[in-house]
């Protein structure tokens, strides 16, 4: 009886014909035609994202057929796919592998699959990926971040992505090294760290791992990695803060990141004011935005500077950064795409954007989700039904000339620091010798305004209600109650920073502008009631010259819709109809002035007296007649 392994192997060692008949020729023709991936597969030509997709969805088909029909791990069809994958995407192939392991029969040795897989693969090739394999294995621990959905090894106790240039520069030394000489080529690099990064997710242990900013589940102690060349620790708690060698913690380092300096025990924050460009109001909510920026366990609001040319933005924003998140390139253009956006994120602390003229709601939406710990998700290349996540959460800083925030659920995430202008300009050079002569002492200052501030913060409770983004707000009452303050002081201040920013949003709307007008004129409590369609037609006589104006009335909805928050702030209630629809006209809109508390949810918009008169998209009506 034929076994498996004798299939595979007359598979791949069966002769060519030498001499084709004429049909076969024809045959093979149409089939290089519409199959040339595959005999691409075969010649070991590195092949691209689409191919290998297409790979990796035949073997995930051919996993499932060989549960009632074992002899498809003989079919060369399936040894081509097998074989593509295994040679330029070792990470799929490892996962691929682990599904056949479980999905196979008893009968069919995944040992034998190995050794056909890797049929007519380079000796040379093939044993120094396994050398170097067996070398990252036997230097370091294997591990898998469920957060981040990355592997990790750890090597004399510096953690690094296994999918990292960092990584693979390493390795490669390290094979230098222990070969007395031979270097590793390109494709065994790549084939190495693709087998190891797909052992770290299905063989390794899972443990979180930080980037820049750390916090201890069980003890509460938060950590700043990154202090002197040798990459010790500052531990911070409630009762002071120490440098240690080692956090009980992991960390990872970026490619781009900078040390921290030695930071000086009673050093002074407000050195700090000397070197960047801050109105002394709006200091508090830089200095809460900083310490919040070194707790990786809430989430954060979003900074932006925003002044005219000439008022230090890019300097300020530079050492802002360079304060928490020290890096070769503090300061970063926008991404192109929210994915690059992520992928950025990814490997920065401190997302920081500079001179920005422009926002995408997309961009502002991948905003709003890095602030508060949401993912980007798309499909996983080489793949059709797999989906890649990108969880992320960091501090994001940005600056421009005017205010680029406009969407209404970024503006309640953000503090908006106006610039003003510079009279005495420095030189770019003496400014940076200034920080760096300073920054020990300013470093050593945050750290025990933040000492100060954790031991407050169990009893910091202001007397009114916090805004939205509670966290930071409740940390600011905690700094600014440490300081001496009276408790609700940030709060009134990050209160009016808030609507500030909404009436800034709201001048950015034609909409909302055309709205207020809308209102303004009119003498009723009761300014509007309709459809959208009605109201698109009635606000068009406040249509303003320039972009943004919707081209109809579903436009306008999509647009209103985002502006409710800020309307409503000033005092304009905006009640959307819920519920099916009471015509085929449309959903009725209802526009009033906010007189009474009501703020429009739920279908409440108070009681009009009898006799009362109201808008509608017809035009005037009394409460008892209908429009005309």
């Amino acid at each position: 009886m034929t076994s498996i392994i004798d299939k595979i192997r007359a598979e791949t060692e069966k002769p060519c014909e030498l001499f084709p008949t004429e049909g076969q020729i024809k045959e093979n023709d149409r089939h290089n035609r519409h199959n040339r991936h595959e005999l691409r597969g075969e010649n070991q030509e590195e092949l691209n994202p689409e191919e290998i997709s297409k790979f990796v969805s035949k073997l995930e088909t051919y996993i499932q057929m060989g549960k009632e029909n074992p002899g498809i791990y003989a079919n060369a069809e399936f040894l081509t796919a097998a074989k593509a994958v295994y040679r330029n995407d070792p990470e799929s192939w490892v996962r691929i592998r682990v599904a056949i392991k479980a999905e196979k029969p008893s009968g069919v040795l995944l040992s034998d699959i190995d050794e056909a897989v890797r049929a007519g693969q380079s000796v040379a090739q093939e044993s120094t990926a396994d050398e170097l394999v067996r070398l990252a294995q036997g230097s370091g621990e294997l591990f898998y971040d469920d957060t981040t959905r990355d592997g990790f090894i750890t090597v004399a106790g510096e953690t690094m992505k296994v999918r990292s240039l960092k990584f693979s520069d390493w390795l490669s030394y390290a094979y230098y090294r222990q070969s007395n000489g031979s270097s590793a080529s390109d494709a065994s690099l790549k084939q190495a760290c693709g087998t190891l990064s797909g052992l770290c997710k299905f063989e390794g242990k899972s443990e979180r791992v930080y980037l820049r900013a750390g916090k201890h589940r069980e003890t509460g102690a938060y950590y700043l990695h990154g202090v002197g060349d040798a990459g010790r620790v500052v531990e911070i708690t409630a009762t002071g803060w120490r440098i240690i060698d080692k956090a009980p913690v992991r960390f990872w380092q970026a490619g781009s990141a900078m040390p921290f300096p030695e930071p000086v025990p009673g050093g002074d924050i407000n050195r700090l004011w000397e070197l960047v460009n801050i109105p002394e109001k709006e200091r508090p909510l830089v200095l809460a935005w900083l310490l919040e920026a070194c707790r990786p366990d809430t989430p954060f609001a979003v900074l932006e500077l925003s002044g005219i040319q000439g008022s230090a933005k890019s300097s300020t924003q530079k050492r802002l950064r360079t304060l928490i998140d020290p890096s070769s390139a503090p300061l970063r253009s926008i991404p192109k795409t929210v994915e690059d956006g992520f992928v950025s994120a990814g490997n920065n602390w401190i997302m920081s954007l500079d001179n920005l003229s422009h926002l995408s709601a997309p961009m502002q939406d991948a905003f709003c989700i890095m602030a508060t710990d949401g993912a980007f998700a798309g499909r996983t290349l080489h793949t059709n039904a797999d989906e890649t996540v990108i969880q992320i959460k960091r501090p994001v800083l940005i600056s421009g000339i005017n205010s680029v925030v406009t969407a209404q659920d970024l503006t309640s995430r953000t503090v908006h620091v106006e610039l003003p202008a510079i009279d005495t300009r420095l030189l770019e050079s003496e400014l940076d010798t200034a920080f760096e002569a300073a920054w020990p002492e300013i470093f050593g200052g945050l750290l025990d305004l933040f000492v100060q501030t954790l031991a407050k913060l169990p009893t910091a409770k202001p007397p009114c209600e916090l805004h939205r983004m509670a966290d930071f707000n409740l940390l600011g009452e905690a700094m600014m109650q440490a300081q001496g303050d009276k408790p609700g002081a940030f709060t009134a201040l990050y209160g009016e920073n808030i609507q500030e920013s909404v009436s800034r949003s709201i001048e950015s709307s034609p909409v909302a502008v055309a709205v207020m007008q809308m209102m303004e004129e009119s003498p009723l409590q009761v300014v509007f009631t309709g459809n959208y369609k009605e109201l698109f037609n009635q606000l068009l006589k406040y249509k303003a010259d320039g972009e943004g104006w919707p081209k109809g009335p579903e436009g306008l909805a999509r647009l209103l819709k985002r502006q409710l928050p800020a309307l409503q702030s000033v005092g304009v209630i905006v009640g959307l109809e819920r519920g099916p629809k009471q015509s085929n006209k449309g959903r009725t809109i209802t526009i009033k002035k906010n007189s009474d508390g009501c703020d429009g949810r739920d279908g409440c918009f108070g009681q009009i007296s009898a006799g009362e008169e109201k808008v509608t998209g017809g035009g005037f009506i009394s409460q008892d007649e209908k429009p005309f």
